[in-house]
């Protein structure tokens, strides 16, 4: 990270860092109501106390924010939900205390939908948070303060949580570069939507992930936040092998615009498409293909089973409001293939047929990356959609879209199939376009060196216009 090497080589204070980021909260946050609790007094006294020491961690003196869905030790933490709107953790979720062990200064927490169940940032405690590209639209949820945040420059990097799109969903909407990690490659520990002190129910699916401005960066914060933690056994200890160096002549790249109808924007189909041709003139083995075997429809219906039902478990009367909601989308979606959508109301039978179903996605999956390197696919249908009331059909182009297939269906699969995902920006103007880039699963040295290839040719972070330093 620049910002961490200009400590080190001390041409700036971690202090004078901090006030940097201070001084454009204090002037952009109002307009955009990304940091939902700033810690400024405890960032600052961090900050003085790192510029006694000599730079240790790779993140020494770096300011960060993160999603208001992780315990944060002495900061409020609220995941949205009126019931915890005062409650302030005893300590760090492992994801934090790692990012705080390697020298990150946390400035504050970002504002998230209730229990991030929604692919908006808005809640009754904070209200909503707003696009820096565009003030009438979201920048996504749940993760949206954190992508707002860095977007706009209030923070260096942010980290979120990805159960159906999370990360990449505002990483997209924002013009960000974002990884959802392999599942269970990082602990969710400490993350929310269980309230504190109950049992974890979200067993499958989520996963933590940062939102950057670079690819760079976020290979540096993912080798930090990976590995076990001693509270959550399921992380197992797989090792972090840099991946040899190589050239995208020497690559093999599946794409697709089309996840068995779902429509997309003409926007977004020529920006993945002319990524496509510009891999093939660079010598890249490229064909638009989706992986043989793998039913899309399958994988969102059992997605849709086993979130729901361990969303359902997780209770609060605005968690089963949602649940409801796309419970009845879902049903809407896929009343043909399974009559009606029944995770909500799913036994421990049921249950395990959708896990067993998932089992046989990821396998077929994992097969396919036998053969590639790498599958690019679209984030959601569209650019950052406006301030809709939650449920709202969403237009693409000359169709309309039911609200949730909207926002995930291009997202789910993969956090069904645990596989990483990175999500490179494509284009800015007049709103960003982010594109996903699939690996095989515990991929990630391999995956992020070719999504940085990819983006030498996509090009690299832009700046909102009226945010820029």
């Amino acid at each position: 990270m620049e910002l961490a090497a200009a400590v080190r080589a001390r041409r700036v204070k971690a202090a004078e860092l901090v006030e940097l980021y201070l001084e454009r909260i204090a002037r952009h946050n109002p307009t955009l109501n990304a940091v939902c609790t700033l810690d400024a007094d405890g960032a600052l006294r961090r900050a003085r106390e790192l510029d006694e020491r000599e730079p240790a961690g790779p993140l020494h003196g770096v300011p960060m924010t993160v999603k208001d869905a992780l315990e944060t030790a002495g900061v409020r933490t609220t995941g949205g939900h009126p019931p915890l709107k005062d409650y302030v953790p005893a300590k760090d979720a492992p994801a934090v205390a790692r990012l705080r062990a390697a020298g990150a200064i946390l400035l504050g927490k970002t504002n998230v939908p209730p229990l991030s169940a929604d692919y908006r940032a808005d809640n009754p405690i904070f209200g909503r948070t707003n696009n820096p590209w565009d003030l009438e639209r979201t920048p996504g949820g749940s993760t949206g303060g954190g992508a707002a945040a860095v977007a706009a420059g209030l923070s260096a990097f942010d980290v979120g949580s990805d159960l159906a799109g999370s990360v990449r969903t505002p990483a997209h909407f924002c013009g960000l570069f974002a990884l959802k990690a392999t599942e269970r490659r990082i602990p969710n520990t400490g993350h929310i939507p269980e309230p504190p002190g109950q049992p974890r129910a979200v067993r499958h699916m989520n996963v933590l992930g940062p939102l950057a401005r670079s690819v760079d960066d976020l290979a540096v914060l993912t080798k930090i936040l990976c590995g076990p933690d001693d509270a959550e056994w399921d992380v197992p200890p797989v090792p972090w092998t840099e991946a040899a160096p190589r050239q995208l002549k020497n690559c093999r790249i599946a794409w697709s615009t089309d996840f068995e109808g779902i429509p997309i924007t003409r926007q977004t189909r020529q920006a993945i498409e002319k990524v496509a041709t510009e891999l093939a003139r660079a010598g890249a083995r490229v064909e638009n293909r989706n992986p043989e075997g793998f039913s899309f429809e399958a994988a969102w219906e059992a997605w849709g089973e086993i979130a729901i039902a361990e969303r359902a478990a997780t209770g609060g009367e605005r968690s089963k409001e949602r649940v409801a909601a796309l419970n009845a989308t879902l049903g809407e979606k896929w009343a043909v293939a399974r009559g009606s959508a029944r995770g909500m109301h799913a036994g421990v039978a049921e249950y395990m047929v959708a896990l067993n179903k998932r089992d046989g996605l990821i396998s077929t999956l994992e097969k396919f990356f036998d053969d590639w390197d790498a599958f690019l696919c679209p984030v959601t249908v569209s650019p950052a959609i406006p301030h809709v009331p939650f449920g709202t059909p969403i237009d693409v182009d000359e169709r309309t879209v039911p609200y949730f297939i909207a926002g995930t269906a291009y997202t789910s699969p993969f956090n069904l199939t645990g596989h990483p995902a990175v999500v490179v920006p494509l284009r800015s103007s007049p709103l960003p376009i982010g594109m996903q880039i699939v690996g095989s699963r515990w991929s990630e040295p391999a995956l992020l060196q070719l999504a940085k290839l990819i983006s030498s040719i996509t090009g690299p972070f832009v700046p909102p216009p009226g945010f820029r330093p």
